[in-house]
């Protein structure tokens, strides 16, 4: 099995940044429990306060999938819905930067 590293950038709504963080921070909590997980954490852009890096390794993609298709994926996606303001992800450390789309695409299955 090929391990997999997954990057998550969200920029906060201005009134939700400390909102946006506790939530981030609680969402780790499951993510570090689940299948495959080997390590994840929660980073702040040293010059834009209000950007969050949710950075996690796998040991295998289908691993990521199943956290991403379960409800902890669901709330994680759902926190960066309601709180972000904008939201891109890196799957792979040297891949180009995608739409959130992404993530979304990949919890239907799709």
């Amino acid at each position: 099995m090929e391990k997999m590293t997954v990057t998550i950038e969200v920029k906060a709504q201005p009134s939700k940044i400390q909102e946006l963080y506790q939530t981030l921070q609680a969402l780790l909590l499951t993510m570090r429990k689940d299948k495959g997980s080997l390590s994840c954490n929660v980073s702040r852009d040293l010059e834009g306060e209000d950007v969050f890096f949710l950075s996690s390794e796998w040991d295998a993609q289908g691993n990521f999938e199943g956290y991403i298709q379960s409800g902890s994926g669901s709330a994680l996606l759902g926190a960066i819905d309601l709180l972000g303001e904008s939201a891109r992800v890196q799957i792979g450390s040297n891949s180009a930067w995608e739409k959130i789309e992404t993530l979304k695409r990949m919890r239907m299955g799709t």
